[in-house]
């Protein structure tokens, strides 16, 4: 494995040439691969779009299937690697495929619903420089919201030995504003809690966007969702929590105009991610999992980057889309226009650890 400061150089001569390259409309490949391991859950979520499992276990790739494709992304000159699902702990050789991962490169990234943690951190956390636990309420109702009866003990008890034991990697803790959690009084427990835990916290709007996959799978998103009113109030609340120094990563601007939806703005997001579900699909962030690009197992990860549809998603198509209210889609797209402030607000909040 190169030291870390080759690495670190090796890095930023790739985000450099990829800034060229896309601000002279010459785009060829993203920075960050978004890769659903797994489509299997062990959770049951009212709100998820993705609920019941969206591919059958045995569509899922093998693992050399996935070594094959991150070296692939690597050697196409990706330098960050974010693990979903599904739930990633789900898979019993996810330590051997995230080391894999590290020792090409990359800088790593997993969200977990935290089920599995305490069974499972020592095998993956060594190679995961971020982890991003999914907590929508701080208490039991957390199991209600989640569909995972004792959730919240299992999640009281690991997190305190996961600080101690990892303390290289950093912990962000995710939490989706919907109907049962948007008032004020949670949203400071929750802020509470993360200070406590000495970790970030990020507030993740509901994914409205997904309306049709959820319809199509008979899921009423409606019945969660909080609505503008009750989202700008929610915000208004994360504005004054990060005025009195809590560890909320959000950007005053995502928060600002939340403040005043619809929100409005020209997605890059394309431009810096390519998404691929646990079969090996390529996404189309348009049309997700309803009509993928392709998929790594008909055609080599570097033809499938040459698209026209992909290189659509990072051009016009892409930029005149803004039907996510994704906190990262639209800081990504913030930074992209020059806009630093997101940056410096993820930046003292995720600055790295020392192990």
């Amino acid at each position: 494995m190169e030291t870390k400061y080759r690495l670190g150089a090796r890095r930023a001569v790739r985000v450099g040439r990829w800034l060229v390259r896309s601000k002279t409309q010459r785009w060829s490949a993203p920075l960050q691969l978004i890769h659903a391991v797994t489509a299997r859950c062990n959770a049951r979520c009212g709100f998820c779009a993705w609920n019941p499992d969206f591919y059958e276990g045995r569509d899922e790739l093998t693992g050399d299937e996935i070594r094959d494709l991150y070296q692939q992304a690597w050697d196409a000159g990706l330098i960050a690697l974010s693990i979903w699902g599904g739930e990633p702990l789900l898979r019993s050789d996810l330590g051997e495929l995230t080391r894999h991962a590290k020792t090409l490169g990359f800088m790593t990234n997993m969200v977990t619903n935290g089920v599995l943690l305490a069974r499972r951190m020592d095998a993956v956390l060594p190679y995961i420089d971020q982890l991003c636990i999914s907590i929508d309420h701080p208490s039991e109702r957390h199991d209600e919201i989640r569909g995972v009866p004792g959730l919240w003990a299992r999640l009281v008890d690991v997190v305190p030995r996961l600080r101690d034991r990892h303390r290289g990697t950093n912990l962000v803790l995710n939490y989706t504003l919907q109907k049962s959690n948007a008032d004020a009084a949670s949203l400071t427990a929750m802020a509470e809690l993360a200070r406590s835990w000495g970790a970030a916290l990020v507030f993740n709007p509901m994914r409205v966007d997904a309306t049709a996959d959820a319809t199509a799978r008979d899921i009423d998103l409606t019945a969660f969702d909080p609505g503008d009113d009750a989202l700008a109030a929610a915000y208004a609340q994360v504005q004054a929590l990060k005025e009195r120094g809590y560890p909320i990563i959000n950007s005053n601007t995502f928060v600002a105009r939340m403040q005043r939806l619809p929100l409005v703005y020209h997605c890059h997001w394309p431009k810096f991610i390519v998404p691929i579900e646990a079969n090996g699909d390529v996404v189309d962030c348009m049309h997700w999992g309803r009509e993928p690009v392709d998929n790594v197992r008909q055609r080599p990860l570097r033809e499938i980057l040459r698209n026209p549809r992909l290189r659509q998603l990072a051009g016009p198509a892409g930029e005149a889309c803004h039907q996510c209210r994704s906190v990262h889609r639209f800081e990504l797209s913030e930074i992209y226009e020059g806009r630093m402030e997101p940056l410096w607000s993820w930046g003292r909040r995720l600055a790295p650890k020392r192990s």
